[in-house]
């Protein structure tokens, strides 16, 4: 690609991501009041329960970051801590029930927020937009992982 193409897909990344609302630091872009990593966060502990450790791992953020972030979603009531059993220097973190019906409703309001996005381009141009920018990921977690 040639450097105005570079610079052209540069200036369209940036637009995406001021349009899709990804600088709001208290509402995700689909309008649900939580900021986009502690969406993350409980999508994460949705799947199993996490150390902070782990979940910083699969973040890719510091453990201080997280730790703080993880306080937040405890006050909130949508995280539990627990000591584990079997190594008492961990904490375990899991989903309340506040936590669990929180990401639930995230859930149907990004489906609602990507089908009217979506429903502006043909089926084939949806498939051919997620295909490329399934590619352009994986290109980028390869670079960011060398």
């Amino acid at each position: 690609m040639q450097r105005d193409q570079v610079l052209q897909l540069r200036d369209t990344v940036q637009q995406f991501i001021r349009s899709f609302g990804l600088l709001e630091q208290t509402t995700t872009p689909c309008g649900f009041s939580m900021s986009l990593s502690q969406v993350f966060a409980i999508q994460e502990l949705e799947k199993q329960t996490l150390t902070i450790t782990e979940l910083a791992e699969r973040l890719r953020l510091e453990r201080s970051s997280v730790s703080r972030l993880v306080d937040g979603l405890v006050k909130g009531g949508f995280v539990s801590r627990e000591l584990n059993e079997n190594n008492r220097r961990e904490v375990l973190l899991d989903l309340t029930e506040k936590g669990t019906s929180s990401i639930r409703r995230v859930r149907e309001q990004s489906v609602q927020f990507y089908n009217d996005i979506l429903e502006n381009l043909s089926e084939n141009e949806q498939m051919m937009f997620y295909n490329s920018l399934k590619k352009f990921t994986d290109s980028l977690i390869k670079v960011r992982r060398a």
